[in-house]
């Protein structure tokens, strides 16, 4: 199960909903998105057809498609597509004895003996049904006429009496007649009435309307064609469970496709990772792992972060759709990373305790696991304090006394003590306090699993549930916890993983924070009660963080 938010989305369907969330912007960021059920395509193609999911909203649609029983999909192409038939309203159900299935503007029904797909008599089904007084009353539709001129006529005498009808209305006519198959298209005028606000032409399968006044739908004089599948459909003609939406069916070969930015990839990196499809039923994981996706023009994207010690050789991603599954497979890199041995004061030694150190992370890991909303970087990250790089991302380390092996899993800028720390990207304070290995800390949540980890500052000077602007002041850079000197240690993790912040200073992966729409796994908040205690006499930063020099 997984939650999914959107931004605004200004779809072709006469019914489709738009929500407005906001989004960072500013010298403040936004208050978290709401969960809202969405696509990330309106429509997208399925075996043997297509998938609308415009009329059916929150993820679920109707199916076009051609099989041995009908060929709608084939039909509903021919007729001219959206703009003559406008978007399905239906799965397919019987009535009358042929299989049926209405869209905005028609209803089709499949005619065997002829192998061909014919336009319903939807306004002489209604009326056959008893809906004349409700068309009437609550659609401004006439009431079904029946002419007496047609009795015991021939067909060609009997089109001439109803075309007659269209004399009231030369501008109907005209519209009426324009078309060249309008017999098969439209059948009969039936029956002409002047409302005063709107001029009505019911003919057997369409409505034809014409607005005395200018309408948020035509204007002034124009002609259009009313939707007839839909009065029909809130008239109550179609089954209910013919009406009602659902998921899509089983995926194309197509729809389980991925391709990873970068293969191999090195230990450390930020991945982009595309699907082939914008379905709303798939699924992203990694060894077992589920990954947030957002959807940008069409389809959707994920990022997956790589680990500074990430086991070299073939990784798996997981791809489900529709019931489908398929894994992929990429190659990790060994990076280029230094080696140092590094001996602590004697007065710090007992920090390098593991189990501190590994009760530390967790509660670190805790929230930089998690995933709050959609992105809310705006571009590139900045370096959040101003001096000379030092300890690199990825360095290997070993500390004594002890012999214990360490990786450096963000970068160190080298500052003065009580140089300002600003924030690198926009985001929310998720947490904010002093640790006994990591010093005065701040973690910033950026959204969609990605944040920042800022250390040893001096100074905080904002609060947990804050929301900042990129370059707003965060405090100052200190020497708290386990450090020798005055430094900033910053990190980037990708639901979870401290990747190499440097990509992100020069990489602001545009395809995630402009996406239209997100998946976001339901794992998405993690967050611990209270951070770990500092044992008696621990005063602490991480041994990671340790100068070279």
């Amino acid at each position: 199960m997984a939650r999914i938010l959107i931004r605004p989305f200004f779809g072709a369907a006469a019914l489709a909903i738009v929500l407005v969330l906001v989004g960072f912007g500013g010298a403040r960021a936004s208050e978290p998105q709401v969960a809202v059920p969405a696509t990330c395509a309106p429509d997208f193609a399925t075996p043997g057809g297509w998938f609308y999911t415009q009329t059916g909203g929150e993820g679920a649609g109707f199916p076009v498609w051609d099989d041995d029983e009908a060929r709608f999909w084939t039909a509903f192409q021919e007729l001219g597509g959206i703009p003559v038939v406008g978007y399905p309203i239906s799965h397919r159900f019987q009535q009358h004895g042929f299989t049926v299935q209405a869209f905005q503007k028609l209803v089709l029904q499949w005619d065997p003996g002829a192998d061909r797909a014919n336009a319903a008599n939807t306004l002489d089904n209604l009326h056959q049904s008893g809906f004349d007084a409700w068309l009437e009353s609550f659609r401004q539709v006439p009431k079904h006429q029946t002419l007496q001129e047609d009795s015991g006529q021939p067909f060609d005498v009997i089109t001439a009496n109803h075309l007659a009808l269209l004399d009231a209305n030369p501008d109907i006519r005209a519209e009426f007649l324009a078309v060249p198959n309008w017999l098969t298209r439209f059948g009969l005028p039936i029956a002409y009435q002047d409302f005063g606000a709107v001029r009505v032409v019911r003919a057997q399968r369409v409505v034809l309307q014409q607005w005395t006044t200018d309408t948020p739908w035509a204007r002034a004089g124009e002609v259009i064609f009313a939707n007839s599948g839909d009065i029909a459909r809130e008239a109550g003609l179609f089954p209910e469970s013919a009406v009602t939406p659902g998921p899509p069916g089983a995926a194309l070969p197509t729809d389980l496709a991925l391709v990873v930015d970068q293969s191999p990839a090195v230990q450390g990196a930020t991945l982009l990772v595309e699907l082939g499809t914008g379905r709303p039923d798939v699924r992203l994981s990694m060894e077992g792992r589920p990954v947030p996706v957002a959807c940008h023009g069409g389809i959707w994207r994920g990022l997956v972060g790589l680990a500074a010690d990430a086991e070299p050789g073939p990784r798996r991603l997981l791809v489900e759709v529709g019931g489908e599954a398929r894994e992929h497979q990429f190659e990790v890199a060994g990076g280029s990373f230094h080696f140092i041995e590094i001996t602590v004061n004697e007065e710090i030694a007992h920090l390098l305790d593991p189990h501190s150190a590994a009760e530390e992370r967790a509660f670190v890991q805790s929230f930089v696991r998690g995933i709050s909303g959609s992105p809310a970087w705006t571009g590139v990250f900045g370096i959040p304090a101003s001096g000379t790089a030092s300890s690199p991302y990825g360095q290997r380390r070993v500390f004594h006394p002890g012999a214990i092996p360490y990786i450096h899993e963000g970068d160190d800028v080298a500052a003065p003590l009580g140089a300002l720390v600003a924030a690198p990207a926009a985001g929310v304070v998720s947490w904010a306090g002093p640790l006994a290995i990591r010093g005065n800390t701040l973690i910033l949540d950026h959204g969609f699993g990605v944040f920042s980890v800022v250390v040893h500052l001096d100074r905080i000077d904002v609060a947990a549930g804050d929301l900042v602007a990129r370059g707003q002041a965060l405090g100052t850079v200190g020497n708290t916890g386990r450090s020798t000197g005055p430094h900033l240690h910053w990190e980037t993790h990708v639901r979870g993983v401290a990747v190499d912040p440097a990509v992100w200073t020069w990489r602001d992966f545009v395809e995630i924070r402009t996406g239209t729409g997100f998946l976001l796994p339901d794992d998405s908040t993690e967050h611990q009660a209270s951070p770990p205690q500092p044992s008696a006499g621990e005063t602490g930063v991480p041994p990671e963080d340790i100068p070279a020099g």
